[in-house]
């Protein structure tokens, strides 16, 4: 494959791959780093990228290892977001009230264990279907679906318990 046809193929999906990175690192400096780390990765098997069949899932895999060896180096738990901000609005108080709803999401995604923030993040925010994310992370896609239910009912759990959601 040649570096004009590699970088096509990557690049539609730089954006979301950033902003999942993102999401797992919280950090710009550490997501253009795995960026690089992947796409050398890539580069490197880009004979094989051509039989594979999903180039987006494989591409999601690697950021994915490369996010985890990042955090495993760091030996902390990394805080998971849905985004700095909600749509723009004239009431004050509606933009308020949705700036300590993401909040709330944020600290109880936070609190998820890596693979359930993982699952959440490729399928409601990156829109991963669950076939795609058993791929992504070597799963069955039964363990998909199971993960993904405990993970909300996790985050619904928290909310009730502080008295958010009822």
């Amino acid at each position: 494959m040649r570096q004009r046809d590699f970088l096509a193929l990557l690049e539609p999906l730089e954006p979301k791959l950033f902003g999942f990175a993102y999401r797992m690192l919280r950090d710009e400096d550490a997501v253009h780093d795995a960026m690089q780390e992947m796409s050398l990765r890539l580069w490197k098997k880009r004979k094989e990228l051509n039989k594979n069949q999903n180039i987006s899932a494989y591409s999601f895999r690697v950021m994915h290892n490369i996010c985890i060896d990042v955090l495993r180096s760091r030996r902390s738990e990394p805080l998971s977001s849905l985004g700095k901000q909600g749509p723009a609005s004239e009431n004050a108080e509606h933009l308020i009230g949705l700036k300590d709803t993401i909040s709330h999401i944020r600290t109880a995604v936070a609190k998820l264990p890596i693979k359930q923030r993982t699952i959440i993040e490729l399928h409601d925010f990156q829109e991963f279907s669950y076939d795609e994310i058993a791929d992504v992370l070597d799963m069955e896609v039964n363990a998909v679906r199971v993960n993904l239910s405990r993970a909300r009912a996790k985050i619904v759990a928290q909310f009730k318990k502080e008295e958010i959601y009822e």
